[in-house]
């Protein structure tokens, strides 16, 4: 099955399935254009989640292969969204 992620300054989040991603990069470029901006979408095991997003933070969406076992389980046992601190995904 395939999944969307989206990594913003060093966070990863797995989209849930269905969003609209071109519309989500439209909401970001918007918030950079403006300076700065929350951007808002739903994660895989986090929910509802709000990012400020500047220039100065980057933004990057994947597609990944995951089995459904692999999202299901992510309801109960999220997947760890900061990559940089715990330095694995």
């Amino acid at each position: 099955m395939q999944i969307i992620k989206l990594r913003i300054d060093g966070q990863f989040f797995y989209l849930e399935n269905g969003q609209d991603t071109d519309a989500l990069k439209r909401e970001i470029i918007a918030a950079v254009t403006t300076g700065a901006g929350f951007v808002d979408f739903i994660a895989i095991g986090h929910g509802q989640v709000s990012v400020l997003v500047t220039p100065s933070f980057g933004a990057r969406f994947e597609v990944q292969e995951r089995t459904e076992e692999q999202i299901a389980e992510w309801e109960e046992n999220p997947p760890v969204i900061d990559f940089e601190a715990y330095g694995h995904e």
